[in-house]
């Protein structure tokens, strides 16, 4: 079965507001056996609206319209459906007690605008709101299904797994089981990650598909079968040929990030890590501290920003800084080393570069980096030379370090 998703409401298209509803909702169908094939976004305009679902209703089985259920003038959600399907709306005395029910509960005066929220085109079925005010509602007609629901992430997603989820899985069944996996990699080019893994994409393009970030390249796995145990093996069969490919340059896989990776190893070896940072300013050991747990192995990090403070709190010697500058290898291995010392850890790691956009030169330009991880081995450096803005270069060179603790741990 082709979904289509209708994401309502003129703040979405305005920035500052995110439709995470749609990527929660996404993941659910798919785990219901239902293709999502379209997503749109719609502001709080009756004739853009009425385009967008009667465009749903023409190329997909099933329309999910979420948002503008509310008392205003701009929900218009109703409205516009009604009209489409060619229904009146009907007030819905039972949704109206319990709207009335709940905002008295509350201390809420009721004012007319609020018997706007039971209204509901007839013949349709009511979908309850569980934690909120505003019902929901859907059709099935014919080979149509058309659902409406808040637009509250909170109230849609109670409502969706409560209410509607049932229903579908019952009208829609499993006739199609898919399950999806996403791989995370670092420190590999999209391109060549693309041609490691070329002959496995060939077999089915539609299974794989890659999406360059900032973190690095994700691999997105998607495997159809009639049986959940079929499409679970397929599953499995694509991500061993993909891991057997790309080897230690996968980190982590689906909602697993580098920094909850980079901690388990850490416990599982019983080691301790200390950081310094320059450049990115603290976000590594935000990322480490991010982890619940986390103080069983880090206990200390310094940002040292300018040339004396690498100095004073790590120890790295002035003469160093001054032969070969704040950004190179010899600061950031001095780094390592002073902050593994000074927090007494068994893995000393350090960041020093220019993120931007002034201070480059033509010898050391923006986005140069100097990572350095010190062990009883020894210390070893690396360099890294990140393309983008400020925030990019700081995600990326935090990113690039925590693997390099990675890379060593799994020597």
């Amino acid at each position: 079965m082709r979904a289509e998703i209708i994401a309502t409401g003129t703040e979405l298209l305005c920035g500052g507001v995110l439709d995470t509803n749609s990527l929660s909702l996404s993941d659910d169908l798919l785990l219901m056996g239902i293709e999502l094939v379209f997503k749109t976004v719609v502001g709080d305009n009756e004739k853009d609206m009425e385009d967008a679902v009667r465009t749903a209703l023409n190329r997909t089985n099933i329309v999910i319209v979420m948002g503008g259920l509310g008392t205003t003038e701009d929900d218009i959600t109703r409205k516009v459906v009604a009209k489409i399907i060619k229904k009146r709306l009907v007030l819905h005395e039972e949704a109206l007690k319990v709207i009335q029910d709940r905002l008295s509960s509350r201390g809420i005066k009721i004012i007319n605008t609020h018997d706007r929220q039971a209204l509901i085109p007839s013949g349709a079925r009511l979908l309850s709101n569980p934690v909120g005010i505003a019902p929901g509602f859907y059709l099935d007609e014919e080979d149509k299904f058309i659902a409406v629901l808040p637009g509250v992430p909170r109230e849609m997603q109670a409502m969706f797994q409560e209410e509607l989820k049932p229903v579908m899985e019952e009208r829609f069944g499993k006739r199609v089981f898919i399950r999806k996996r996403i791989l995370h990699t670092c420190g590999i080019p999209e391109s060549m990650l693309d041609q490691s893994i070329q002959d496995i994409i060939r077999k089915d393009p539609s299974a794989i598909g890659l999406t360059a970030k900032d973190a690095g390249v994700d691999v997105r796995i998607i495997a159809r079968g009639t049986t959940q145990e079929q499409a679970q093996t397929g599953l499995e069969k694509i991500e061993t040929s993909i891991r057997e490919k790309l080897r230690d340059a996968v980190y982590a896989e689906d909602e697993q990030e580098m920094e909850e990776v980079v901690g388990a190893l850490l416990k599982q070896r019983r080691l301790s890590l200390a950081v310094a940072e320059s450049c990115t300013g603290g976000l590594i050991c935000k990322r480490i501290t991010n982890i619940p747990g986390s103080s069983e192995y880090f206990g200390r990090g310094a940002v040292v920003y300018d040339n004396q403070a690498k100095t004073d709190m790590l120890g790295v010697p002035a003469a160093v800084i001054e032969q070969h500058g704040a950004v190179s290898p010899e600061t950031a291995a001095a780094m390592a080393k002073g902050i593994r010392e000074m927090a007494h850890a068994d893995l000393g790691l350090s960041v020093t570069g220019i993120a931007g956009p002034g201070g480059g030169t033509d010898k050391k330009p923006v986005g140069l980096v100097y990572m350095g991880l010190a062990s009883a081995q020894g210390v070893k450096t690396h360099e890294y030379r990140f393309l983008g803005g400020r925030e990019q270069i700081r995600v990326r060179a935090s990113q690039m370090a925590l693997d390099m603790v990675r890379r060593h741990l799994i020597e």
